[in-house]
């Protein structure tokens, strides 16, 4: 199927999930997530966990979350 992470179409199989979906685009961005550097969210803004369902055409975005100090 068919989905878009920061406005890059991917192809994951039925029943994948985020964590695949980011993986498929880019690992490191997989990667940024699992360590919270980064935030996944649909195209609503809503916040999705990394292993949030997805379907045919949905659209995901990342965004960097702030660090602590």
């Amino acid at each position: 199927m068919e989905v878009f992470v920061n406005g890059n179409k991917v192809q994951i199989y039925r029943g994948m999930k985020v964590k695949h979906a980011l993986i498929a685009f880019d690992q490191a961005l997989y990667t940024a997530a699992v360590e919270g550097k980064i935030g996944v969210e649909d195209e609503n803004g809503f916040a999705l966990g990394l292993d949030g369902g997805l379907s045919e055409g949905a659209k995901i975005f990342t965004r960097t979350l702030p660090q602590g100090s």
